[in-house]
């Protein structure tokens, strides 16, 4: 993601996020936007779980495994990306055949003047 540190409430589209598991590539082709989602887990707070309500955008058609994430209101109010903290991010794909999460990475949230 390369997004850390956060500021707490942007609102902001991100970047486009390449899924991997295992360091590889994880297509995207044939998927529609709303089988992600993304997942956080507090990592000060026994890695208490809460999952964003925002929408991805998968880009292209999939095949390159990039999609942007654009945090909802309540991410950035009353969710994890409103709350200075230390978070493990990561993508979670829903299949036909179950949910696969994809590789993590730490997220810093920080407060901003």
């Amino acid at each position: 993601m390369g997004l850390s540190p956060y500021p707490a409430g942007d609102g902001r589209a991100w970047q486009p996020h390449g899924f991997t598991t295992d360091s590889a590539v994880f297509p995207l082709t044939g998927l529609q936007n709303s089988n992600i989602a993304l997942h956080m887990q507090d990592v000060n707070n026994n890695n208490q779980l809460y999952v964003c309500t925002g929408t991805w955008a998968i880009q292209g058609n999939g095949s390159t495994g990039q999609a942007v994430f654009t945090p909802s209101v309540a991410d950035v109010t009353t969710g994890y990306l409103g709350k200075p903290g230390l978070y493990k991010a990561y993508p979670v794909v829903t299949l036909a055949t179950g949910p696969v999460g994809m590789d993590s990475q730490l997220l810093q949230v920080i407060s901003e003047p």
